[in-house]
């Protein structure tokens, strides 16, 4: 595993062998940007210094004092550090710290080559609708944080069903009969499916977005596959905050998984 900043320029622990895909990808958008900003730079020449200046560790601020000497690049924080990881696939070393945690990360770039655009889509597109489909195109680039057209390429060279509506997903891959029981689920923050299309509502009820619980709020908790509530471990108890109105058998339900998880946490609870 490797920890980095790949889809929607967000952190994310990715698979190292499939992180190189994810870094071209990830990038299309922000290259082409780069290219219309930079364009007085020799983008070959500069990305060979800083591949090579990134053998060693080097922290944000590294960044910003090295970076911001180009011409061009804004005297804002982000900007150095968006025009590096722009060029170079950058991962941090462990460890690399906490969000409350006064330690900062080091980066390294890595050395692989980065794979060719659409081969890089057609793997990342394949894992995407092998955990969230049948899924849209606009779904797919909404979750990668790029453009569809960075992905139309995969869509042509991936096999795929049609389910109607525009939704698409691997052959064979398993969907369950509309009537399936959900259980509650207890997922952690900035869980993936909860960001996975780009209509929020699949996941989300519309009256639950103004409270923004699933990015940048607390963890939640589904029910009926759709979430309900916020959990979190406070003073050793994992404490629950429903937001809808839930039956007498649905807190039993999410009273047993509460338990559960908290098990899993080393916490009392609920």
């Amino acid at each position: 595993m490797v920890k980095t900043t790949i889809n929607r320029m967000t952190l994310h622990l990715a698979d190292a062998a499939d992180y190189p895909a994810y870094a071209q990808l990830t990038r299309q958008a922000r290259m082409r940007t780069w290219r219309r900003q930079f364009a007085h730079l020799d983008e070959e020449k500069v990305t060979a210094e800083l591949r090579e200046w990134f053998r060693e560790p080097r922290s944000n601020a590294d960044v910003r004092e090295r970076v911001g000497a180009y011409e061009g690049v804004a005297a804002e924080p982000w900007a150095p550090v968006i025009f590096a990881r722009t060029l170079l696939p950058l991962i941090q070393l462990p460890p690399a710290g906490y969000w409350d945690d006064s330690r900062r990360a080091a980066f390294v770039a890595d050395p692989r080559p980065l794979p060719d655009p659409d081969a890089a889509a057609t793997l990342v597109l394949e894992r995407y609708l092998a955990a969230f489909g049948p899924a849209s195109r606009r779904d797919a680039a909404a979750w990668a944080g790029v453009a569809q057209r960075d992905f139309a390429a995969a869509w042509e060279r991936l096999e795929t069903v049609e389910y109607g509506d525009g939704l698409r997903d691997l052959p064979g891959a398993p969907l369950a009969p509309a009537g399936t029981p959900l259980p509650p689920r207890f997922l952690g923050h900035w869980d993936q499916a909860l960001l996975a299309y780009a209509d929020r509502e699949r996941i989300i009820p519309a009256e639950l977005h103004p409270l923004a619980a699933a990015v940048s709020g607390e963890p939640t908790f589904t029910v009926d596959g759709r979430v309900a509530g916020t959990w979190n471990v406070r003073d050793g108890v994992l404490a629950l905050a429903p937001l809808v109105e839930l039956s007498r058998a649905q807190q039993a339900a999410v009273g047993e998984e509460a338990r559960r998880t908290a098990r899993f946490c080393g916490a009392k609870g609920p």
